[in-house]
């Protein structure tokens, strides 16, 4: 049994905690916990900050050589993160608090003070969201996500200055002790950690086995993990060409890189920039700012793909990690694609969907639509009239109803999508009868190709279990496509008579974030998940569920994970 103390909140837990800067005010509560060691008979200490988030996401603070729990800027980063997550950071054996033997070389207590850890906290119900560390815990943490095989996956592996040529220690121990080394077969090292004086005798076969640490282990890491490679400019313990062989190493995953200028390997006198960069890496801004800037080559070598066609990309390249079974799942690119109307393709842009081997194109437009603007014509794809909304309901009066939905911004667009969903019988149930009985690359669309385009992706993309936050910056996709036609503006201002602005039906046709966040809020407080939803109002099975989900995502076994 662990042996949990509860504290007040204040940053100083242990005899070791002068040494780390501490917050102004601390945000939410802290708590001092004792943690076994299986088969180890010793317990590590280390500090819960907890602000109760309904998310149970706890990210795990690891400090580098003769650290601890609140050494240097750790303090501040835990507070930073506070918004964010909750946190733990904790005291490796032999280290501050902690019990055990400090060791020179022990890569291997490393990962297992680590999997104590862990199990601890995902058997109180936290998922384990992200690592941090702090040079050789960022080695850790980074050795962790690669050779580990944990399920579920940590999604955040966050290095600190972490070293990648591991001969490089000669330089920092000096020629003084490697002399002694060569001689005597052992160097004392003397340090200070915790505010005590310590000496730890590194012998050969210590020294040695830290040279032979396999750094380059971190490309086993699955290409899903989101990795933050953070370095000072000025560091002279660790080179900063040690994190560019990192990045190297790590070009299959999701990779981002910091350098913060003038910052030693300790961040002194940058505190406050080493925990804002980490902050901001994990807020909603940031998150998106990541997954733009990963996604965008990709988007913009697919908008311009098919001549005489806007809007147009395919919905994939996501990773789900799963909780269960030994694997991930991968939503492949190139199945599902969505673009604005395609009636009018360039000889060119046919040649470009049957060179991706689209079968079939659902079009989600009304027949008032179709009569304006016509249809695609291939010989090689058929489509399939699936309008999302009755012609009835297609009447300039049905038009002007929902038009003055969107002017009503975030609610009025949510109300809109909402209304959508009492036809999902007629418009939805074809494609997933397609999905899992034919199984071919398929378009969806409508005219701009972002609302009744924009649900059926989400809806698709839910099934799936794609975070939300990734459904919602995918729709938003569409303003960066310039997919409004005048002629669709004249349209909508005539359908209102002419009332509205330019500028607001311009606004009308555009897509932003917190639309689709609002629409799935709706969604699930009216309709509960998205099993449900289809079981109660579509009528399908879980078996049947289970089929368009199994016929969409391709499942990759860890630890490779890879395609």
């Amino acid at each position: 049994m662990s042996d949990h103390r509860s504290t007040a909140t204040t940053a100083t837990e242990s005899g070791s905690t002068s040494h780390g800067a501490v917050p102004d005010t601390t945000i939410g509560t802290l708590t001092s916990l004792r943690i076994p060691v299986p088969g180890a008979d010793i317990h590590l200490v280390g500090i819960l900050q907890s602000t109760n988030h309904a998310t149970r996401r706890l990210g795990i603070i690891c400090h580098g050589s003769l650290g601890h729990k609140n050494y240097l800027f750790q303090p501040m980063l835990a507070n930073s993160l506070a918004p964010h997550m909750d946190t733990f950071r904790f005291d490796f054996r032999g280290n501050g608090d902690s019990e055990g033997q400090l060791g020179y070389s022990n890569w291997n207590d490393d990962q297992e003070d680590l999997k104590a850890v862990i199990s601890h906290f995902e058997g109180q119900g936290y998922s384990i969201y992200a690592l941090i560390g702090h040079s050789r815990g960022g080695i850790s943490s980074l050795n962790f996500a690669a050779t580990s095989n944990h399920v579920p996956l940590i999604p955040y592996i966050v290095s600190l200055s972490s070293r990648f040529h591991m001969a490089d220690v000669r330089r920092k121990h000096g020629p003084e002790k490697m002399a002694l080394l060569e001689e005597q077969g052992h160097f004392d090292w003397h340090a200070k950690s915790a505010g005590k004086e310590i000496t730890l005798r590194v012998t050969r076969q210590h020294f040695d086995d830290f040279l032979n640490f396999d750094t380059a282990a971190v490309a086993h890491i699955p290409p899903m993990t989101n990795v933050l490679l953070c370095h000072g400019s000025d560091d002279d313990v660790v080179p900063v060409r040690d994190i560019c062989e990192l990045q190297s190493h790590l070009s299959h995953a999701n990779t981002a890189l910091h350098i913060i200028t003038g910052a030693d390997h300790n961040y002194k006198r940058r505190y406050k920039e080493v925990s804002q960069t980490v902050a901001n890496y994990f807020s909603a801004q940031g998150r998106k700012a990541e997954w733009t800037r990963r996604i965008m080559p990709n988007w913009k070598a697919w908008v311009h793909a098919v001549g005489g066609v806007l809007n147009f990309r395919t919905v994939g390249d996501i990773w789900i990690p799963s909780h269960e079974g030994g694997y991930v799942s991968y939503l492949r690119p190139g199945v599902i694609y969505r673009c604005a109307d395609i009636s009018k393709p360039t000889p060119e842009g046919i040649k470009v969907l049957e060179a991706l081997h689209i079968t079939d194109v659902f079009d989600l437009r009304s027949h008032s639509e179709i009569e304006r603007r016509g249809t695609l014509e291939a010989d090689n794809i058929r489509r399939h009239h699936t309008p999302v909304f009755p012609e009835v309901d297609y009447s300039p009066a049905q038009i002007a109803v929902r038009f003055t939905m969107y002017l009503g911004g975030t609610e009025g667009f949510a109300q809109a999508y909402m209304s959508m969903m009492p036809n999902v019988r007629d418009f939805f149930v074809p494609i997933l009868r397609h999905i899992v009985d034919k199984g071919t690359p398929f378009i969806v669309h409508c005219t701009a190709g972002k609302d009744r385009t924009g649900i059926v992706c989400a809806l698709l993309q839910m099934i799936c279990g794609v975070d939300e936050e990734q459904i919602a910056w995918e729709y938003e996709l569409t303003s960066r496509c310039m997919a409004i036609k005048q002629e669709d503006v004249e349209f909508l201002k005539n359908a209102m008579g002419g009332e509205a602005s330019e500028a607001k039906v311009r606004g009308v046709l555009s897509t932003h974030e917190e639309y689709m966040f609002r629409f799935l809020k709706e969604f699930h407080e009216k309709y509960g998940t998205i099993n449900e939803f289809l079981m109660n109002e579509v009528g399908l099975t879980m078996e049947q569920i289970d089929a368009v989900r199994d016929a969409l995502l391709v499942k990759i076994p860890i630890p490779r994970a890879v395609l």
